[in-house]
């Protein structure tokens, strides 16, 4: 893999612990960012920033996990501004997304729909 990576693993995630997960970031040969969030294999993930977690970081390559983490810091927040960051300058001009419905098939209401309101 020579492309440049962002990749999060999730501090107490069960299901890829993030030891696992810190292993691309030295069999990769692009450039790549390793990031782990504070959580499980869900909350890690879905962490916007309205909701005060922690992540780490650490530009560094290191021999071993646990290398990696000693060096690590602990950052306030989600991984999310990170990535949004990290992104921009791999990422193309933003564009308004495209208007819904169309005379066919209108929208039949605003998102994220009715069906979200019914019990």
């Amino acid at each position: 893999i020579r492309q440049d990576l962002y990749v999060v693993g999730a501090e107490q995630d069960h299901i890829v612990p993030w030891q696992g997960a810190w292993q691309i970031s030295r069999l990769a040969n692009g450039k790549t960012r390793y990031v782990l969030a504070a959580s499980g294999h869900i909350a890690g993930v879905i962490s916007p920033p309205s909701k005060g977690r922690g992540y780490w970081v650490n530009e560094k390559r290191a021999a071993s996990p646990e290398a990696w983490l000693n060096r690590a810091e602990r950052r306030d927040g989600s991984w999310w501004s990170d990535w949004l960051e990290w992104l921009r300058p791999r990422s193309g001009k933003q564009v308004a997304p495209p208007a819904l419905g169309s005379s066919a098939h209108p929208p039949i209401a605003p998102a994220p729909g009715t069906y979200v309101l019914e019990k």
